[in-house]
């Protein structure tokens, strides 16, 4: 029986290759397979000739030995497998030159059995062959690829039929560290060859190809100009010249001299059901409470409740089917952002887009995790696209497909539902959203999305800014000038911006078209008009990240130390701080990361010297914490306060949860900032224009932006960020680095669709990080009775306990168990105890006590040390005399070690078996009274030493050292509010971050 019958068993030889097909597809004829055979062998074959020989020419004998069946079996799947002979085309074929008769395409033949040496060449016996490899000919060559090719043919059933050996899941989590890590194509090869004898790898191309059919990721090439005008679809599908520039779409050899290659979303949100943890987390939408008056994420906004209302109307046609009628039914923001891949170590600029989707449906703690990002393409560089919706025709198309529905199979319930995906948010900074929404923008006489204002133009700099007030003419004596009512601003709607598009278009002159242009701010009609719950403007918010961390507070800084563009001096005012002032304030922010946790932020540079180094995580970390601190009494009072209204406002909108009654709040601090910020900076003077960005403008829409759209983190920036960093790092190559993205990107998706569709492919995915299952280690220990504290090395069993912290131990007992005297819990405390030198407490902080801390290490030069926790306090304490009167309280101070004391058995003490505690040695922070999460909480030296359970530690707090309002210095406390959002760009690596 043949190698095929077995693996077929009962079927005759028609249902075999009916099977075989269905696996492999129709094979090619049988010529070009005996050709191929024909071609192993040199001895019998004149390379020369053009004629097709037959396996008897090869070997007669060993020919006769195949029966009629096995032939044709072997020919089958040979061609089903593509060891095809190279067939060139003829002259009249479409195929380019370089794909007909060129050397390029030259097949590498199969290895050839060892030819017979020369009959004139003394040769020496071989030695016996107990292999039988010595007598090897092209039959017996093609039957062992036959059975060389058949396991290939049972995994990828075997792969069809959901399952993965140890050996392909292997080869993926190595794909995967390739992926997120910098192992190279040649290391990877050589790990497979170094491992072989314990750690089974695919090969790279045979990965991929795997890889592929499991994800279903198909990406789809769009062909689009060298210069990237545009993309040659919609009404550039039948041009092969670019209508901007004339370049033409292909090169000499028939081939598209740039692509856009675009990644389908649909295969991914299938692969969501197939996982039912992530089938489970993904009904966050449909179990969402909806709180009145609360804000705490999308499915609390203005826009998602209207689509709850209104019907999907798809080009005009009402479905008669509601947005989100199904549990499962998925809400998407689109995000974009431009990024230069060449921004270090060149001068030559080359900017890219890239386009990628986030999941709304899962948890807010789950969406911004790479693994869960939804790659969609990268526009490519080296210049900006002139027509943007080109590039976007194809995820227009799947999106009205989408919503739609498509048929999904949900491996929870075992049947097949209709899938709808509704995108709901585009998100990214000015410049992307000014080419997704085909608005004018940034330097526009109109350049507001958000309002109809009109800008001031300024003749030198030849742009248009935009204050609320015009400036006042230097020949004017009246004090009156034109200005616009921040409360009551000339407001952009949905309907209002859909008959000005409609009128543009309908223009009877170009000329008048391009007037109804400048007056309305609008270029024209948006392809993602298209998309059935995507509204203009009412989709696009500001995004935070941008609009406050990287323009507005560094432009903010820049007024300050005088090298804001155009702007030298402080003109009227006087907010201009000293140069040694800023040095100071430089010198305190770089020496403030000594004494603030790894968790809080990665270590920041002197904001004097080094400004440029700093991202948005920095700027959001020195705006909120560092800045109030170290500008204290420095900053002029009247320009300070205004700064603190900054603050306030960064607070509220980082906050978690927010109420509709906040944010009304919030959008009149927002107008009175403003409109102090104009008064103070721009004072209305016409050569000062240049502080009036849209970027300060944009500030009065914020608040609409969070009732209408959600709280800022639901489309910040933050996660775009991580996909670009992913997309400059794979960028190596300076010259073709956009095929090199390409596949980077779409491993990406790949990798992601089979996660979800593989349970143990996602969890082998974490690497050890977040949400792997972590309690203890052996350097670790969790006590009874404490079961959500983990004490840390190091760990000394026998430490003795001197007299000071005898009596500070006596003095706990004595407070919490007044039954015994203060001498009689001193005389009975053991004299030595477990110390410990670390604790990780419930909110995942990490603390290391100050015994412990080597300023020497490089861990010590982080100091996590200091902490906020709460306690009783007793009144009468200074009153020895006096009852205790025990009231709540809470401090902060240095958590010097901590113990763990077991107290034996006593019947005096009525204690019946040994009992342990767990207790923190804290020094408090003397005169360290309020609420640093709220108010400025600053101490000049420690107190005393006191002894409290360590569920009293509530959380790690940080310092900061400045001699701003003190000439001898002082510390105030940085307590971070748990109600914060934290801006950081990375989750963490492990639980521990200090370590």
């Amino acid at each position: 029986m043949s190698a095929v019958a077995r693996r077929f068993p009962g079927d005759n030889s028609s249902t075999r290759n009916k099977h075989l097909k269905k696996y492999f597809g129709t094979a090619d004829s049988l010529d070009n397979n005996l050709e191929l055979n024909a071609g192993n062998s040199e001895r019998d074959v004149d390379m020369g000739s053009d004629k097709e020989l037959s396996t008897n020419d090869l070997d007669p004998s060993g020919s006769q030995n195949l029966d009629a069946e096995d032939q044709e079996e072997t020919h089958t799947l040979d061609n089903a497998i593509g060891f095809h002979t190279y067939e060139s085309d003829g002259e009249q074929s479409e195929r380019s030159d370089y794909s007909r008769g060129s050397w390029y395409h030259i097949p590498t033949p199969p290895p050839s059995p060892p030819s017979s040496p020369p009959p004139d060449q003394d040769v020496p016996e071989p030695l016996e062959d107990e292999d039988g490899f010595q007598n090897l000919n092209a039959i017996d060559f093609r039957k062992y690829d036959r059975w060389y090719a058949e396991p290939d043919t049972g995994e990828d059933v075997e792969m069809h039929a959901e399952t993965l050996t140890d050996k392909e899941v292997d080869s993926i989590i190595m794909l995967a560290i390739r992926q997120f890590g910098t192992v190279t194509q040649s290391n990877y090869e050589r790990i497979q060859y170094s491992y072989q004898h314990k750690l089974q790898l695919l090969t790279s191309h045979r990965l991929q190809t795997r890889i592929a059919k499991l994800s279903g990721v198909n990406p789809v090439n769009v062909d689009c100009c060298i210069n990237v005008c545009h993309a040659f679809t919609g009404k550039y599908a039948k041009e092969t010249i670019c209508l901007v520039c004339n370049a033409p779409c292909y090169d000499f050899k028939n081939r598209p001299q740039q692509v856009f290659q675009y990644l389908p979303a649909s295969p991914r949100f299938r692969a969501y059901f197939n996982n039912p943890d992530l089938i489970r987390k993904m009904l966050y939408q449909h179990e969402f409470k909806h709180r009145l008056g609360r804000i705490n994420d999308f499915f609390n906004s203005q826009i998602y409740e209207r689509l709850l209302r209104t019907n999907i109307v798809i080009d005009g046609a009402d479905t008669g089917v509601q947005h989100f009628p199904g549990k499962h039914d998925i809400a998407i923001a689109v995000m974009s952002d431009g990024v230069n891949i060449f921004d270090q170590g060149s001068k030559e600029t080359n900017t890219c887009w890239p386009i990628m989707a986030q999941n709304l449906n899962l948890p807010p703690e789950e969406r911004a995790q790479m693994r869960n990002l939804i790659p969609l393409g990268v526009i490519p560089g080296p210049n900006k696209p002139k027509d943007f919706d080109s590039f976007l025709v194809p995820f227009v198309e799947e999106c009205i497909d989408l919503a739609k529905g498509i048929d999904t199979y949900n491996a929870m319930t075992g049947q097949t539902f209709t899938l709808r995906v509704h995108p709901v948010i585009i998100s990214g900074d000015m410049q992307a959203i000014k080419y997704l929404q085909n608005f004018k923008g940034p330097n526009g006489r109109v350049p507001c999305r958000g309002c109809l204002m009109v800008g001031v133009y300024h003749a030198d700099k030849k742009t248009y800014y935009i204050p609320l007030a015009e400036p006042i003419a230097t020949d004017s004596s009246s004090a009156n000038v034109n200005s616009y009512n921040p409360h009551n601003l000339p407001l952009r709607t949905d309907k209002k911006t859909s008959i000005q598009t409609r009128k543009i278009d309908e223009a009877l002159t170009a000329g008048l078209a391009e007037d109804l242009r400048k007056r309305t701010g609008i270029c024209g009609p948006s392809i993602l008009d298209r998309i059935p719950s995507i509204q203009r403007p009412s989709s696009y918010p500001h995004e935070f990240m941008h609009l406050f961390l990287l323009n507005h507070g560094p432009a903010l800084v820049s007024l300050w130390v005088g090298t804001h563009p155009g702007i030298s001096d402080a003109g009227s005012g006087y907010y201009l701080l000293l140069r040694a002032v800023w040095t100071a304030i430089g010198i305190e922010t770089e020496e403030a990361t000594y004494l603030l946790p790894a968790r809080f932020i990665r270590p920041l540079p002197n904001i004097a010297t080094s400004v440029n180094l700093y991202n948005a995580e920095s700027w959001s970390f020195w705006l909120v914490y560092i800045g109030p601190v170290v500008l204290r009494g420095r900053l002029p009072p009247k320009y300070y306060n205004h700064y603190l209204q900054l603050v306030s406002i960064l607070k509220c909108l980082l906050n978690l949860e927010n109420t509709t009654q906040r944010i009304e709040e919030l959008k009149q601090e927002i107008i009175e900032y403003v409109e102090k910020f104009e008064e103070y900076y721009y004072q209305y003077d016409y050569n000062r224009l240049s502080v009036c960005r849209l970027t300060l403008h944009a500030l009065l829409h914020v608040a609409n932006d969070v009732l209408r759209c959600g709280p800022v983190w639901v489309a910040w920036s933050f996660s775009v960020e991580q996909y670009c960093r992913e997309i400059v790092g794979c960028a190596r190559s300076k010259v073709v680095p956009y095929p090199t993205i390409n596949r980077h990107i779409l491993q990406m998706a790949q990798l992601a669709s089979v996660a979800c569709r593989f349970p143990i492919i996602r969890k082998a995915m974490l690497f050890g990080k977040s949400q792997a299952p972590v309690r203890s280690s052996k350097m670790e220990m969790i006590y009874h009775g404490y079961p959500n504290t983990i004490l840390r090395y190091p760990h000394l069993p026998g430490f003795p306990l001197n007299p000071h912290v005898r009596r500070r131990l006596a003095q706990y007992f004595h407070t919490n168990y007044q039954e015994w005297t203060f001498h009689a819990w001193l005389a009975f405390i053991p004299d030595r105890a477990e110390r410990w030198g670390k604790l990780q407490i419930p909110e995942g902080d990490s603390v290391r006590c100050a015994a412990v801390v080597d300023p020497l290490l490089s861990y010590g030069k982080r100091d996590s040390s200091f902490v906020r926790y709460e306690f009783q306090r007793d009144l009468n304490e200074n009153f020895r005399n006096r009852p205790c009167n025990m009231v709540d309280a809470f401090g902060y101070g240095r958590l010097d070690f901590i113990i763990a004391l077991t107290l034996p058995r006593s019947e005096k003490f009525k204690i019946d078996e040994p009992t342990l505690h767990i207790l923190a040695h804290i020094t408090e922070a003397k005169g360290a009274e309020g609420d640093a999460a709220t108010d400025f909480v600053s101490f000049t030296q420690f107190g005393r030493s006191i002894i409290l359970d360590v569920t009293s530690v509530q959380r790690v707090v940080g310092r900061i050292y400045t001699k701003g309002v003190k000439e001898l210095g002082e510390w105030y406390i940085i307590d971070r509010t748990l109600d914060c959002c934290e801006t950081v760009f990375h989750p963490a690596e492990h639980p521990y971050d200090d370590d």
